[in-house]
């Protein structure tokens, strides 16, 4: 299949199923998409600065699998007020605005990584969408940040529409710079829980791969290698991580993507996961 047929299509967990009627006659642009995306999803962590603290029970909505879900859980695309939005993490904003571009026929993929835009110095766990343009090739969305007014989710001076390559590191390049010498993985992972080093990026490695074969991810989901840490790692492991990072951090191409993860049975992400066989069938 083209490269960028696939991508347009719905992965099963993007896929808006009963609900497509939800996301008709939205504007192809991902400027606007993400300001509809504002208007009904919050992260559940940031809710301070919209005014309000999320009672605990509704951070149980951000292990919402599908976006088929979501859109029920919402019921309309209508703005609402902040403690009425649907409570996810970037994984939320990312796989709706992946399912409203694939909707609109534009190809877009999910990406796992982190971003150097939320804490001065530190390289978060993140996660964006890439978004094909016909002029310029595959760029990166942040459908967070782009869904909120300027400085609602970071202070940085960054275009959320088109983030550059060395504001976010997929998890194939954070796991490369790493394992080079060339980036410190003490300054990389979950700023806020103190959570660093190669077993965080090792985990957005394998995600990445999974998002590239479109297999969207919660970014809590463990399988396969993501569990063993990195200090128990065989050398074998290690070989084969490295490898699955070359492709995450080259992005593909897609035959190169594919054939990586099903390279490995520790790889593939379990039916469990996906509802039962596999999106990309």
């Amino acid at each position: 299949m083209d490269e960028l047929d696939f991508y347009r299509r719905h992965s099963r967990l993007t896929d808006p199923g009963a609900n497509a009627h939800l996301l008709s006659g939205l504007s192809a642009d991902a400027a606007a998409m993400a300001r509809v995306i504002g208007g009904v999803l919050i992260h559940r962590d940031w809710t301070w600065r919209f005014g309000f603290t999320l009672p605990e029970q509704r951070r149980e909505e951000a292990n919402t699998r599908y976006v088929e879900a979501i859109l029920g859980h919402l019921g309309t695309l209508d703005e609402r007020r902040p403690e009425d939005r649907f409570a996810g993490t970037c994984r939320d904003f990312t796989v709706l605005l992946c399912a409203m571009l694939r909707q609109a026929g534009v190809p877009a993929r999910a990406r796992a990584g982190f971003a150097g835009y939320f804490t001065d110095g530190f390289f978060d766990d993140h996660w964006v969408v890439e978004a094909w343009d016909d002029d310029h090739g595959w760029r990166l969305v942040d459908a967070q940040v782009a869904s909120a007014p300027g400085g609602t989710y970071t202070d940085a001076d960054v275009d959320p529409l088109d983030v550059p390559r060395d504001g976010f590191l997929v998890g194939g390049q954070a796991w490369r710079e790493c394992r080079s010498g060339r980036r410190d993985s003490d300054r990389i992972g979950v700023a806020v829980a103190g959570l660093t080093g190669m077993w965080e990026i090792q985990g957005n490695v394998v995600r990445d791969l999974a998002s590239l074969n479109r297999v969207e991810t919660l970014p809590w989901d463990n399988w396969g290698l993501i569990p063993v840490h990195y200090d128990e790692l065989e050398p074998t492991d290690l070989d084969l991580l490295d490898r699955v990072a070359a492709v995450s951090a080259a992005g593909g191409p897609l035959r190169q993507a594919t054939d990586a993860y099903r390279g490995d049975p520790r790889l593939p992400v379990p039916a469990s996961l996906t509802g039962g066989g596999h999106p990309e069938q």
